[in-house]
């Protein structure tokens, strides 16, 4: 298993970076000597998994994985009518509109569509963040009790990039409220000038296995930002709706 665990780590290593890598960095990334590297970087080119950029000097994810990630999104039906309800989501409001979900013990963006207002804010997709840092974070732990919450999530991710520290028992409180609102917003927790709105999509037991979520300016009017909730609100019981459809 040793081989495929390195694999498995040149290649996070490389969807981090998010950018070709020359080969000497990525055996300095994964601590790995540079002929083990060159041997994997080989084999993974000869399966087009990796392909060569820049006249061969870099690497970087190949057309394989291409093909792979359309074999899952046409075998996936939860992702593919998540990712149309993202871009109707960004179509109606304007706004920036993501489905998030559960990677391991971190909140990650599968699909987003950017919103074509003057002010944008927006994740990264597939990049990992600490679950308190999100609305959806909330919304994504509210089948657990508050000592599973504890245990899952990691103490330093209740650290903000600014060095605040989320109190603990602050956010199973806020997460108690999440599931009993079915929905939830933070304003200017990672982003001074942003709200996020999120809600979940829950499967057949009532767990949420994703959200929706509009990213905005804070303090948007009242009655602009309540339409922006329908919408979402809207679009997360379609998800739910599909999924315990699918279920019966």
């Amino acid at each position: 298993m040793r081989g495929v665990d390195r694999v498995l780590q040149l290649l996070e290593v490389l969807h981090t970076a998010r950018e070709p890598l020359r080969i000497g960095e990525l055996a300095r990334r994964l601590n790995a000597p540079r002929s083990t590297t060159y041997d994997l970087v080989n084999t993974l080119l000869a399966a087009g998994i990796l392909e060569t950029y820049e006249e061969e000097s870099r690497v970087f994810f190949g057309r394989t994985l291409h093909f792979y990630a359309s074999d899952y999104m046409n075998g996936h039906r939860l992702s593919r009518l998540a990712r149309k309800e993202v871009q109707d989501l960004c179509a109606g409001t304007g706004q920036t509109s993501q489905y998030c979900a559960l990677t391991r013990d971190k909140f990650t963006v599968l699909h987003m569509e950017t919103g074509n207002a003057m002010f944008k804010i927006s994740s990264d997709i597939g990049i990992a963040l600490p679950l308190p840092w999100t609305a959806s974070g909330r919304l994504l732990v509210d089948h657990m009790t508050a000592d599973e919450i504890l245990a899952f999530v990691p103490e330093e991710d209740f650290i903000l990039p600014n060095g605040h520290r989320i109190d603990r028992a602050t956010f199973c409180a806020e997460v108690a409220a999440a599931r009993r609102d079915d929905f939830f917003s933070t304003k200017g927790l990672v982003d001074d000038f942003a709200e996020c709105l999120a809600v979940p999509v829950r499967d057949a037991a009532g767990v949420a296995v994703g959200c929706m979520c509009l990213i905005t300016v804070r303090d948007r009017d009242p009655d602009e930002r309540g339409r922006y909730l329908d919408q979402l609100h809207a679009s997360g019981e379609r998800l739910s709706r599909a999924l315990s459809i699918k279920a019966g």
